[in-house]
Order: C-alpha cells, then structure tokens, then sequence
C-alpha cells in the first residue's frame, strides 16, 4: 500500500494535466478529496476502490505520454 506521500505525488502528477473536476470524473473520487489528497492531507481511510482508480488514471496518463 502507498503512503500518503506518495498518494499526494500522485494526484499532484495527474493534475499536472487535467482539473480536479476532470480527475475527480475520470475516477469517481470526489473532488474534495482529491483536493485534500493535493494538499497533502492525510487520508488514511483512502479505499481501495479510490486507490485502485488514481493508479489506474496513473498508469493511463503515463501510457499516453510515453507509449510502447
């Protein structure tokens, strides 16, 4: 499981390229807790849902710009 270090680097990476609006669409994540993850804010109850759709959105952002 990621730290919540990791989990802010994450987020703060994704938002690089799209709106909390847009993030929050793309994962079902609401958009407050994207905010508070961007932040910093410790969220130590982040499911595994929520934290299954950032590395997904992660992982498809990191495709996208660097494809095989």
């Amino acid at each position: 499981m990621k730290n919540q270090t990791e989990w802010t680097n994450i987020v703060r990476e994704l938002l690089k390229h799209q709106t909390q609006t847009e993030l929050s669409s793309k994962t079902g994540i609401h958009q407050g807790v994207i905010s508070e993850l961007n932040r910093g804010k410790p969220k130590p109850n982040l499911s595994w849902r929520y934290g299954n759709a950032l590395m997904n959105a992660y992982n498809n952002l990191k495709q996208e710009n660097h494809p095989s």
